[in-house]
This record gives C-alpha cells, sequence and structure tokens, in this order.
C-alpha cells in the first residue's frame, strides 16, 4: 500500500507542477483568465436539406482586415467545433466539407466585454453534384512518434481470414504453422483491441477477430510511459471500424472455404445527432489440418531407440459473439462511451498420430495414438470511457475508463493408446474449470502548455484474480475405467494486482519532436495450491522510463529514435503444478519459482515518402533481455519428456528491418518488407549451457493489381529458421493468392483467396536434451481456398479521421 500512495502522490504533485502559472495563459483553451484577451468561436453545423449534424467539416477563423488565419477546428461527430484562444476582434468564418459549397461568415466579432461567440446550426448546403467521388490512396504505413499504424482496410486478402491471417502481412510480425505470432520474434507481446487489454491469451484472442472487422493494427515496438510496461517486445493494438456517418447503416460479411472453414459477421449502426448506437454479431467454425511426422531418438548405454510417428493434427476452433454500444456526446465538452461483448469459444485441437517404436532397428511395437482436447470457454469484456474536455478544447482533457474482463474455462483433455486390435494399451485424462477474471481502472489528464508542449499524467489500477482446479485420471485397463490420481492433481488460487503512475512531457522545437516518459508499477502477487509447492508472495515497484524523439526535414523524410523498458511477468498458467500430457511420451508443467523477464530496447528509424509513388522506410534496433523464459524439455521419466518454463539467462538482438510501398504503375502497387537480426542467447540451467546464437530474417513481398474491374493480390512470405535454448526451428515459404470483384458502386464485393497455393509452408524443428533427440516437420494441408461475399447496406464506409481514437477506446 505504501508503494501505491507513493505513486499516488508523485502523480498528483506532477500535475500541480506542470499547471501554468495563473495569469500567464499558456494553454490553449484555457486563456480566458481576466486580462488575456483571449476569446471563443463555438457552433454547431448542419446540413441544409435534412438537418442532420455534420462530422469532419473543417472551420477556419480568419482575422480581419488582414484576412489571416488565426485559428481553426474540424466538426465532431454530432456537429460541433470550437476555436478557442482567439484575440479580441473581428473574424470571418470559413466553412468547408467535400460536397458541399464553401460558405463565408462575415464580422463575428470578439470584444472583451463579449469574448464568446456561439454560431447556432449553421447550415451548409451541398454542391450542385449529386455525388462527389473521392480516389486517394490511404499510405498502408503512416508513422507517428511512438508507433506506425498500418492501414488494412483495403487489403483483398482480408476477406474470410481472421486477425492472425492479416498479422502475417505485417511487418515486423512472424506467424508460425501453429498460430503463434511473434513481434520482432519474440511471443511476449501485450494485445489490445481498441485499446482495452484482453484477458484471453493473445493468440487465442487473435484466432476470434474477423479480419472484416479490422480498420488499422498499431504497431509498437517502442511503447512510450502511457501503454502498461508488459510485454517485452511491445504492443499491438487492433482498431476495429466503427462508423461516423447519420442514419441507419449494415455491414455483413460471409465466407466459405476448404477443411470445413466458414464464417460470417454482421455491424448494425444507428447515429442520430449526439448519440450512437452499434451492435455486432459473428460466428466462425475454423480449422487448418496438418500432416505431421516425428522422429525421437533415444541413446541408452547398450540399445538406441527410435520412436517414429506420422498422421494428422489440428487446432480446431469454433464460436459465436456478441457486442454493442452507445456513445453519447452531446457538445464539445462530454463524450461518454459504453461498450460489451460476449463471446463463446470452443477449440478442439486434436492430434491422431499412428507410432512404430524400434529398438536398433528392430520393430518391437506398434500401436496407434489420439490426443484429443475440448476447451470450453466463454468471456465477457465490458467498459466504461467519459471525457471531459476542459473549455471545450479536446487537447486539454481528463479522461476516465473502467474494464472488467470475465472468463470461465471448462478443458477436458484425453491422451489413448490404441493398439492394433484396437483396445486400450493406455489412458490419460485431464480436466480443468476455473474462471479468471481481471478489473482495471483508469483516470488520464492532458494538458497543452506553450510553444506545442503537452503534460500528460495518469493513474491506473488493475486486480486480476483466477482460480483452477486440475485433476488428473489415469486409464485402468483392468477395470477399463480412469482412477484419479491425486498426486498430480491440485487447486490453485491467483491473485495478481498492479497499481501504475505515468507522466510524460512531449514537445516540438522547429523540426525536432520529443516525449519524454516515466512510469512506476506497483506489482502485488499471491498463489495458494493444495499441492505441496510453496509460493513466494511478490511485493515489487519498478521504474519504465521511455524516450522518444523525431526529426524532420525539408523533403518530408523523417528520423525517429526511440528507447523503453519493458517487463513480461508470467502469465498465472506458468506457475501451475498440474502435469498435462501432450502425447503418449510428452507432458508439461507450470515453475512456481519462476521471475519476470526484462527487457531494454532502443530503436532509430528514417522515412522517406516517395512523390506520388510511396514511401520508404528503414529501422534499426537493439534490444537486450533479463531473466529470459525459455521452455525447457528435461527427461520426466524413462520414456517420458516433462517441458517446464525456466528463467535460462540473457539473450541480445541486433537488427535492420526495412519497408517500401511503392506504385509502379496505375494499375500495379508493391509492399515489400525485410527483417534481418543476429541473435544471441546466454544461459544456463543445472550446469547445462543452453548458449545458442543464429542469424535471422524474414521477408515479404505483396503485389497488388487492378486489372479491368478486379484487384488481384499476390502475398509472398519468407521466415529463415533460428535457434531455441535446445536447438533450432527449419524455415517456411509460403504464398498467397487473393482476387476481389465489387459490383452495385462498391456496395457488394466478392472475394475468391488460396492460402499456401505452393503447398510449401512448414513448421518443423530438432531439438535435444541428455539423451533424447528430437525433429519434428508439420505441413499445413493445401491449398486452404475461401469465398468470401461483403455487403454494405446504406452508408456503411469507412472514414479516416486522425482524431477518432480517444486513446484508443
Amino acid at each position: 500500500m505504501r508503494y501505491l500512495l507513493l505513486i499516488t502522490t508523485l502523480f498528483f504533485a506532477m500535475t500541480l507542477a506542470a499547471q501554468p502559472p495563473k495569469g500567464g495563459g499558456g494553454t490553449s483553451g484555457g486563456g480566458d483568465q481576466p486580462g488575456d484577451n483571449k476569446g471563443e468561436i463555438f457552433g454547431k453545423i448542419i446540413d441544409s436539406i435534412s438537418n442532420e449534424t455534420l462530422a469532419y467539416v473543417t472551420v477556419l477563423a480568419l482575422k480581419q482586415p488582414e484576412n489571416k488565419t488565426i485559428g481553426g477546428a474540424v466538426t465532431t461527430d454530432n456537429g460541433n467545433f470550437s476555436i478557442p484562444d482567439l484575440p479580441v476582434g473581428t473574424y470571418d468564418l470559413k466553412i468547408s466539407f467535400v460536397g458541399y459549397d464553401v460558405k463565408i461568415i462575415k464580422k463575428v466579432t470578439l470584444t472583451e466585454d463579449q469574448i464568446t461567440y456561439n454560431v447556432k446550426d449553421l447550415q451548409l448546403a451541398p454542391s450542385v453534384l449529386d455525388v462527389v467521388e473521392i480516389d486517394g490512396d490511404v499510405p498502408e504505413i503512416t508513422y507517428e512518434i511512438d508507433k506506425k499504424v498500418v492501414h488494412v482496410e483495403d487489403q483483398i486478402n482480408a476477406d474470410g481470414q481472421t486477425a492472425i491471417e492479416i498479422l502475417e502481412n505485417i511487418p515486423s510480425i512472424s506467424v508460425s504453422a501453429d498460430g503463434t505470432v511473434s513481434l520482432r520474434g519474440s511471443s511476449s507481446f501485450t494485445l489490445l483491441i481498441d485499446g482495452i487489454p484482453t484477458i484471453l491469451d493473445a493468440n487465442d484472442a487473435l484466432a476470434t477477430i474477423p479480419a472484416s472487422t479490422i480498420k488499422d493494427i498499431e504497431i509498437i515496438t517502442n511503447p512510450s510511459a502511457r501503454y502498461d510496461a508488459e510485454g517485452t517486445s511491445g504492443v499491438i493494438n487492433i482498431i476495429t471500424k466503427k462508423n461516423k456517418l447519420q442514419g441507419v447503416s449494415c455491414l455483413v460479411n460471409l465466407s466459405a472455404g476448404r477443411f470445413d472453414n466458414y464464417a460470417g459477421d454482421i455491424a448494425l449502426n444507428l447515429k442520430k445527432n449526439a448519440f450512437t448506437f452499434d451492435l455486432n454479431a459473428n460466428i466462425s467454425h475454423r480449422g487448418r489440418p496438418n500432416e505431421t511426422t516425428e522422429t525421437r531418438t533415444t541413446t541408452y548405454d547398450s540399445v538406441v531407440n527410435v520412436l517414429k510417428s506420422n498422421g494428422e493434427s489440428n487446432w480446431r476452433r469454433e464460436g459465436w459473439g456478441v457486442g454493442g454500444g452507445v456513445q453519447w456526446a452531446p457538445n464539445n465538452s462530454h463524450v461518454l462511451v459504453l461498450r460489451t461483448k460476449f463471446r463463446s469459444n470452443l477449440m478442439l485441437p486434436y492430434s491422431d498420430y499412428s507410432y512404430l517404436n524400434y529398438d536398433d532397428d528392430s520393430l518391437i511395437s506398434d500401436f496407434y495414438n489420439e490426443q484429443h482436447n475440448n476447451i470450453d470457454f466463454t468471456n465477457s469484456s465490458t467498459s466504461l470511457y467519459y471525457q471531459y474536455n476542459i473549455k471545450r478544447n479536446q487537447d486539454h482533457n481528463i479522461s476516465i475508463k473502467a474494464v472488467a474482463n470475465v472468463k470461465d474455462v471448462v478443458q477436458f483433455d484425453t491422451t489413448t493408446s490404441y493398439n492394433n486390435d484396437g483396445t486400450i494399451r493406455s489412458g490419460n485424462l485431464y480436466t480443468e474449470t476455473g474462471p479468471s477474471n481481471s478489473y482495471r481502472f483508469n483516470i488520464d489528464y492532458k494538458l497543452p502548455l506553450k510553444k506545442d508542449r503537452k503534460f500528460e499524467a495518469g493513474l491506473q489500477s488493475q486486480f486480476g484474480t483466477s482460480g483452477d482446479i486440475g485433476k488428473n485420471y489415469v486409464y485402468n485397463i483392468i477395470t477399463n475405467a480412469y482412477d484419479f490420481d491425486s498426486l498430480l492433481s491440485s487447486d490453485v488460487d491467483y491473485v495478481r494486482n498492479i497499481h501504475a503512475g505515468y507522466s510524460m512531457f512531449s514537445g516540438k522545437y522547429k523540426s525536432l519532436g520529443y516525449q519524454l516518459g516515466l512510469r512506476a508499477e506497483y506489482t502485488f502477487r499471491e498463489i495458494s495450491s493444495t499441492a505441496a509447492t510453496n509460493f513466494t508472495e511478490i511485493n515489487r515497484l519498478d521504474l519504465f522510463p521511455s524516450a522518444h524523439f523525431s526529426y524532420s526535414l525539408k523533403n518530408k523524410s523523417q528520423f525517429l529514435l526511440s528507447y523503453s523498458r519493458r517487463i513480461e511477468r508470467p502469465r498465472s498458467y506458468y506457475f501451475e503444478p498440474f502435469i498435462t500430457w501432450e502425447g503418449p511420451f510428452n507432458v508439461r508443467s507450470g515453475n512456481p519459482n519462476l521471475l519476470p523477464e526484462y527487457i531494454n530496447a532502443f530503436e532509430v528509424s528514417y522515412i522517406k515518402p516517395i512523390k506520388r509513388k510511396g514511401y520508404f522506410s528503414l529501422e534499426g534496433y537493439f534490444r537486450k533481455s533479463s531473466g529470459i523464459i525459455n521452455r525447457i524439455s528435461t527427461v520426466y521419466e524413462e520414456g517420458i519428456l516433462i517441458s517446464q518454463p525456466y528463467n535460462i539467462g540473457t539473450s541480445e538482438a541486433y537488427g535492420l528491418e526495412a519497408s517500401l510501398n511503392y506504385k509502379i504503375k496505375k494499375w500495379w502497387k508493391i509492399n515489400a518488407s525485410g527483417n534481418a537480426y543476429l541473435f544471441n542467447l546466454t544461459g544456463e540451467l543445472n550446469d547445462v549451457d543452453y548458449s545458442r546464437e543464429s542469424f535471422n530474417y524474414s521477408g515479404r513481398l505483396t503485389n497488388t493489381f487492378t486489372l479491368g474491374g478486379y484487384m488481384v493480390q499476390l502475398v509472398s512470405r519468407y521466415n529463415s529458421g533460428s535457434v531455441v535454448a535446445q536447438g533450432e526451428s527449419f524455415d517456411s515459404f509460403s504464398q498467397d493468392l487473393s482476387v476481389k470483384k465489387s459490383f452495385m458502386k462498391k456496395r457488394i464485393s466478392v472475394s475468391l483467396s488460396g492460402r499456401n497455393i505452393l503447398g510449401t509452408e512448414r513448421r518443423g524443428s530438432i531439438t535435444s536434451t541428455q539423451n533424447v533427440e528430437f525433429n519434428s516437420l508439420s505441413k499445413p494441408l493445401s491449398p486452404q481456398i475461401m469465398l468470401s461475399v461483403s455487403f454494405k447496406l446504406n452508408n456503411y464506409q469507412k472514414v479516416y479521421d486522425k482524431n477518432e481514437r480517444m486513446d484508443d477506446f
């Protein structure tokens, strides 16, 4: 508690210190102190025919008689605008919007006696043209001082896919054949969905998000102090589509394909003046079968045992979800958003393999094994957000956010081996039940200062609890029933609370932008178990500094430089003492002595626009991790391996990443990226040296063609092999092809996509421990074909707004 009081005291001290002196002004929107001679013009813009409010209208204040622009604003969703900090005097207002006539309001006067002017329900008339069509390319990637934003809305291979397939085509990210997502070579990252952390495992959550609902993906490899410090490789923030136009609108997506894949989603939106309502629902059934071969060689003093297996594996998923929200924005001062969603998921992974067991090349047994899992979980997320813009200035605000995530899991796993005659030779059953809940509360404050400077500060508390009941059973071949194994069963209760405070100062001096921040996080963790396991209670205070700099050149090129310190706290299941069978000869378990992993990351970037053609970027990075967590396999008992997580040492990565977006012809555009890094792992555990080094590289090339009303997209990907703590992984190459055609003024679109069309994708590795060497190779069945149809009813369409996110809520 003393740490929480310290963080709170520091937050309010910094907030007070950042306030400008009374009477001195210094904030945009806070300058109407006595004697400041500053005023404000505000109002609402509406359509002259429909009387509906208009969003994104530009309003400029032109000082007279010089006719010089002194201030300006863009109307919000409900048509409101506010231009603060205007000196007293006479102004003309220039109002403009695509598809409407420009309107000039003459002689709007501010005096010392009347420093505010309200333009009530100003009508804007549509242009004579009935239809105004904008054909402009939105950059595929845009860069901000602490993030890069990938605009995925126009990727035609998104139809019928999930977020995981989209991430495969994004620089800095790689996806293995089993769906594990890595950011800059590490699977330790924080996943946000519209700025809200998910309680699910990141890979599981990404597999449930329809790609058709995604607007942007923010890649934050060096997060600022504003973000949670969790995730050593950074943050991935999924921004979903939100309709911004008045009236009722609807978006429907349907898809079906090979290997029993199908999905559908619908989004309904109603916007009326200050209120916006949205409702969405989705259903999915996905699978990606793989052909797998494995060879396990065990060397004893007098004999070499070789166990060979082959068969089919598949991580099947099915589920449905519903969600909705309401937003209320009565004016430029207040925004209130309430959102909720519920999802039911059923994961049905299986591995059905035939085994041949040899001693010195002599077959001693053959059998068949079925590894079937049934993981049924439901989760809900409810969030409430309120933002108050002080004196109607969107840059000067205080916001409050509350999030409740609730999850419940019922797991039922079986591992059963059969003789040739169909009788059971051995079997294991594992069950796990238990809830996992988290609650988060944030308060954030933004204060604009003089000369394009800004101060930000915030407090956050999150409370997490989970309770798991794990039970193991062993098949009795005499009674033909499962016997409960109390020695390998346990109940675990897990509590982790994190309290944090941060402050940031940013600004711009000529061409130099800067952002400096410091975050403090206090962690309390308590674990109890019915197993004979002692868990250490954690009370720890960590500091996480961050620094970001940008420098703009005259040719619009830009340099970026950044540093951050991060942490990876082990998830609750990393500590579980349960023994879970993953096959007839493999088990896994947790580690009660696991410690967090820390990382220091440095990045430097260069971004150069190519006039009317695209852009080029080059990024260099260095990342050093301590306490790195790896799963290590050791001999559990004769013929059985156990996999457990351990802190094995430190790692370093020196890398270079390049990206090119270039329009070769009007009908042909390419997007290429490459990432290469030297990875060094230094570690030792139980007198075993796990030090490794490798040079890793990956590349991606996307060709997009627009031919005769069709869009054709060809995506090629390559990932090199890499070292792991106990061996190495194989390289992989794949190609995807998509074709899309739109009808009825783009209200209906049909796309056909093929994934891994050449059948070259694979996942393989060679690992060794003690006297055991394991060789595994898995290839997905191909090609995976998907046909998708999208319907847009009424005015559901994208609207790009740089200020729409409200901290990505």
